[in-house]
């Protein structure tokens, strides 16, 4: 049961395979909660949802979630195979994520709210193994959504025939479900399921049965509604031919029939005369298709087709096409999103993926003209797919900064995007500044994750990453030096390859595991399992050699693929833990160098529900950690395959009341260059050289505030005692 496992039970799934594999660990939970109230501007405008983590398949429906009136927003996207959940707040959407573990844990592929049983509440439908499952919207007056099954442990039925069957369908496709013979009751129309590219229309008998529009008693018409058979891509058949005949007797293909890929269908009456008109789309092309009904209400006829609209959504693949009122004006809009479910070409923008085209007209005689082709988007970070999401302060001036890598733009390359942290020490901020940090773009690579370590032991945080080369297609690990002490210079560089190979997905981490001053590697793979390769080199070349092929007892495994490691003292205990990124899920492992390290599952909490359930953030993840707030609690940021950013920060901050967070910059410092020190406490300075003999006397700083302190030191290595409620801090500080 795929469409089970991929979102249903995929957190249980998940953990109990963490669980088999790691036998020896105890599971406990630490609880995080969502932040987004950290603020983004990009090009000088503050965006409204910036940490919602994006979107790419966007499947469009409005429901009223809060019971307050008005319709807002659930988003199925299908290449993260999960539910997006949003408000409408003074006619503008506010990403929402508790309302979205309210919806059945079994949807898959696709989703579609209508509300077949006319009591005003729109219910869901989706694929189901056996075809299409559906579930009864069962909210309370003013309570929270809820759902049963319509016919449960079954898929939805119709009459064949001569008797009952599955209403089978591909899980590819996207069924127009609508009031085709304008009974009052829905009726559904699928692509055929097998051999032909031909449409069946399934009428809903309810009225004609009982007279009432409160159930789906389902009657298969016709395999062939509207008398067209779909061909290729722009190419159909009309009157009765079918596809073999309108190319002279040959076949389409040799190897199989291309109308078997996946369908999307809408229907809409665009002329007011009482015929439902098809939106047209397939998994292998780029336009929607207009196929106008010119028969009667009872028996559909297509004789023509056109693209369709008419500026048409040329660079989405599997363009799927839903009507609703997304801009609050009471008039229903066209929106269009591709349908893929995976990355399976670089050629998409991804970050301009929801194309919304205004009705300008009327719901019954609409017309659509194209407003942005971003919608939902830009109001979001994402740069598209897979985001990588790492920190540091490239401008030195104390604070963390943001950058993030991704799969790739159209051209087939990808880049950088920077976001400089403009917020105080306490509250960060961020303001877009370029989405081709050091002109990246021009390197010819794609599918980039990247980190800052120091990688060839010089003090400096480089540029490391993994990518593949457009040419070679081949994934492997790079880095570019930094060859500045005081800031990040990285001009006039390409990147050096390290030499270690993976496969596209799988996700690497430098750090120094058997501390002794060398980056080694954990490396998530593709089949599950987590490695650890030893760095048998120098400072300056790197030879990894592989000790442990299932580290922490994770060996291959099919509940997990391509974990993300990221390490951070999250406990702030002195010890790093390493954090895995598994699907939606994460897990801690704490103390995890000394080889009996404990395991904590990360739930997050759910304000809605008033507890906390495992984390579900997207279908993939890339992780990484960052002290934001300078409050020694790390936040967990995760990248997700929408392209988007999620950030987690810990529900327990009270251990660290006491503790002295205290940021030097620049550091290294230039001879006779000012340092600037912040702290969180009012504290007191003192300079030491390698000796240990005292160079100044105390200096006092207040807490929270930026000093500025003139210096005339020498060249060389001092460290900084920093005093504050009885507990000392040291800082090694670098005079150039």
């Amino acid at each position: 049961m795929r469409s089970v496992c991929r979102l249903g039970v995929l957190v249980k799934f998940c953990l109990a395979g963490w669980l088999q594999c790691s036998c020896l660990l105890a599971f406990a939970q630490v609880n995080y909660s969502i932040d987004q109230s950290i603020s983004v501007e990009v090009n000088g405008k503050p965006i409204l949802m910036p940490w919602s983590g994006g979107l790419n398949s966007a499947q469009i429906n409005t429901i009223d979630l809060n019971q307050d009136g008005k319709d807002d927003l659930a988003v199925f996207d299908r290449t993260a195979n999960q539910i997006f959940t949003y408000l409408n707040v003074g006619n503008q959407y506010i990403y929402a994520p508790d309302y979205e573990a309210y919806f059945p844990s079994v949807v898959s592929d696709w989703m579609l709210l209508r509300d077949f049983n006319c009591d005003g509440k729109k219910d869901l439908f989706t694929t189901d193994p056996g075809g299409i499952a559906v579930f009864v919207n069962i909210t309370k007056p003013g309570g929270l959504p809820a759902w049963r099954a319509f016919n449960p442990g079954y898929p939805l039925l119709t009459i064949g025939y001569n008797s009952s069957i599955n209403l089978q369908m591909n899980a590819t496709d996207i069924p127009a479900i609508d009031d085709i013979d304008e009974d009052g009751d829905l009726d559904i129309i699928v692509a055929r399921f097998v051999g032909f590219g031909s449409m069946e229309f399934h009428r809903n008998m309810s009225i004609e049965n009982t007279g009432r529009c409160d159930s789906l008693q389902l009657k298969r018409i016709t395999t062939e509604w509207g008398n067209f058979e779909e061909c290729n891509c722009g190419l159909y058949a009309f009157d009765g031919k079918d596809c073999n005949q309108l190319i002279g007797g040959r076949a389409l293909r040799t190897d199989r029939v291309l109308h078997d890929a996946g369908k999307s269908l809408l229907t809409l009456d665009l002329n007011d005369d009482g015929l439902h008109d098809l939106i047209f789309s397939e998994q292998n092309c780029t336009s929607l298709y207009l196929l106008p009904n010119q028969g009667i209400r009872d028996s559909a006829q297509m004789n023509n087709y056109s693209v369709f609209p008419a500026v048409n959504p040329s660079t989405l693949l599997f363009p799927a096409s839903f009507y609703e009122d997304l801009d609050f004006d009471g008039v229903k809009d066209l929106i269009v999103s591709t349908n893929i479910s995976a990355r399976v070409t670089t050629d998409i923008d991804l970050t301009n993926s929801i194309w919304f085209y205004k009705n300008s007209g009327t719901n019954s005689l609409p017309q659509f003209d194209l407003k942005k082709t971003n919608l939902l988007q830009d109001q979001m970070v994402d740069a598209g797919s897979y985001a990588s999401p790492a920190f540091a302060d490239y401008d030195n001036d104390g604070d963390q900064d943001l950058f993030i890598s991704y799969w790739a733009i159209p051209d087939s390359v990808a880049s950088i995007y920077q976001y400089e942290n403009t917020g105080s020490f306490y509250k960060p901020a961020f303001s877009f500044v370029t989405n081709d940090y050091l002109q990246f773009s021009q390197f010819g690579l794609f599918n980039i994750k990247i980190q800052f370590a120091d990688a060839n032991s010089d003090g400096k945080k480089d540029l490391v990453f993994t990518a593949t080369d457009k040419l070679q297609g081949i994934t492997q690990l790079y880095f570019i030096a930094n060859k500045s002490a005081l800031n990040f210079d990285f001009s006039g560089q390409s990147p050096e390859v390290l030499g270690f190979t993976i496969d596209p997905l799988e996700n690497v981490l430098l750090y120094d595991v058997n501390r002794d001053g060398l980056l080694d590697i954990i490396l998530g793979k593709s089949d599950g399992s987590l490695q650890y390769w030893k760095n048998n080199g120098s400072a300056n070349v790197m030879q990894p050699v592989l000790v442990d092929n299932s580290y922490l007892g994770l060996g291959s495994t099919i509940t997990r693929f391509c974990v993300s490691p990221t390490v951070s003292d999250l406990k702030h205990d002195g010890k790093p833990d390493l954090l895995l990124g598994n699907y939606g899920s994460i897990v801690i492992y704490s103390d995890f160098q000394t080889g009996t390290p404990t395991a904590d599952s990360v739930f997050v909490n759910n304000q809605l529900k008033n507890s906390s359930e495992a984390a579900n953030l997207s279908s993939y993840l890339t992780l990484t950690t960052a002290d934001l707030y300078s409050d020694f609690n790390p936040l967990v940021i995760a990248g997700t395959i929408t392209g988007g950013i999620r950030i987690l920060k810990p529900d327990s901050t009270a251990s660290n009341q006491q503790e002295n967070s205290v940021s030097f910059w620049p550091n290294p410092v230039n001879l006779n260059q000012k340092i600037n020190v912040r702290a969180s406490q009012n504290s007191t300075l003192q300079f030491f050289d390698v000796l240990g003999q005292k160079i100044n006397d105390p200096v006092s700083i207040l807490g929270g505030e930026a000093t500025a302190l003139e210096q005339t030191l020498s060249a060389g290595l001092y460290i900084v005692r920093v005093s504050s409620s009885g507990k000392t801090t040291t800082i090694k500080l670098i005079v150039h």
